[in-house]
């Protein structure tokens, strides 16, 4: 392998900025490699969060064309950062990096072990969400993958309490699942109009919206499907997705057992809140760059389980319970061990008690 040790981030908004934050905190706190980002397009009202992740440690790339020079006085070509570099992370805004895909074939990428594209980039590559598909990047390292959805790793997370150590024995529990996707129409911190009325996610494929066909998307990379559902609406709030779900089981099981199986995942989080508002509010004021992290955040108060069924609501922390499946995967393109320590402090980063 090679003796580079760089991450180049393509990218600095909802995903990428967080993101960068993180790895810059672990290039800190481990050290291990650089970080170099290359801003999309820079304005002057983003130099203020390009100037955060400066004095974290960041190298910042001028591309020649994004504009870096004209704010910046220091800065490295993006020729010299990606010949530093082993993984790229494509953070850019949604359909980018499905574009930039034939570009990756270009000589100058001849550094970059793993392409890493973020949530809706489906021709990228295959999906990958940890730690359900870990054992996607424990075999050959995949040249391309794209780190599933926000909903996705919230459905994956609804389901993960119903299996022990894989995936694979979900068969075994689950009879059939059922999600309704509530969906927050524009993020915080963009200028996307809002709609004015609930507006229909129209079902796509066999299994509804593209909410369940992309959760069995990363099950099919596992060997195994699930019979499921979904739909959904748009809703007029800047806030978080909300997930309702109705799961039939093949044997009763007590709400006891699975409210401790939900905490005692390190992923997901409980909350005694009952509005979206409230929840984004306490991620806001206590969370780590105002984040949750998590995969799902369930309200212990509405869950239901009656035998062989199982009724409940997760909220999904939209813009930031995808970096730790991202990071997991650029340690693997950079050949770090994702050991103990990196799980503890990752884990560490999430509101357990929302």
């Amino acid at each position: 392998m090679s003796e580079t040790k760089g991450v180049y981030l393509r990218g600095t908004g909802v995903i990428g900025w967080p993101l960068a934050s993180l790895l810059l905190l672990l290039q800190n706190k481990f050290g291990g490699f650089q970080v170099f980002v290359e801003p999309y397009r820079l304005q002057k009202a983003e130099i203020p969060q390009i100037l955060s992740l400066l004095e974290k440690g960041a190298k910042i790339v001028d591309d020649g064309t994004n504009g870096v020079r004209t704010f910046f006085p220091e800065w490295i070509s993006k020729e010299d950062a990606v010949a530093k570099s082993s993984v790229l992370c494509d953070s850019s805004p949604p359909g980018i990096a499905d574009k930039r895909k034939s570009e990756y074939s270009d000589p100058i990428y001849n550094t970059i072990r793993i392409f890493i594209a973020q949530g809706s980039e489906h021709s990228f590559g295959p999906q990958f969400l940890y730690p359900d598909s870990v054992s996607l990047l424990e075999k050959e390292l995949p040249r391309f993958i794209h780190v599933s959805t926000c909903n996705t790793h919230t459905l994956a997370g609804i389901l993960r309490p119903f299996y022990e150590h894989s995936p694979k024995e979900l068969p075994s529990l689950l009879e059939e699942a059922d999600f309704f996707v509530i969906r927050r129409d524009a993020d915080m911190a963009k200028n996307d109009p809002h709609v004015t009325g609930p507006l229909l996610v129209l079902p796509e494929s066999e299994t509804g919206t593209h909410h369940g066909r992309l959760l069995n998307e990363v099950y099919r990379e596992l060997g195994f499907q699930i019979r499921l559902g979904s739909s959904s609406i748009t809703i007029n709030s800047p806030y978080m997705h909300l997930i309702r779900f109705h799961l039939r089981l093949k044997r009763e099981i007590q709400r006891e057992w699975l409210v401790s199986k939900i905490q005692n995942d390190s992923f997901l989080s409980t909350t005694e809140l009952v509005s979206t508002n409230s929840i984004f509010s306490s991620g806001r004021d206590r969370g780590l760059y105002g984040r949750i992290f998590s995969h799902a955040v369930f309200p212990l108060s509405a869950l239901e389980v009656l035998g062989k069924e199982v009724r409940g609501y997760a909220a999904t922390p939209g813009d930031s319970n995808v970096h730790i499946s991202t990071i997991f995967a650029v340690y693997r393109g950079l050949g770090l061990s994702f050991g103990p320590e990196t799980e503890a402090f990752l884990s560490g980063i999430v509101l357990k008690e929302v």
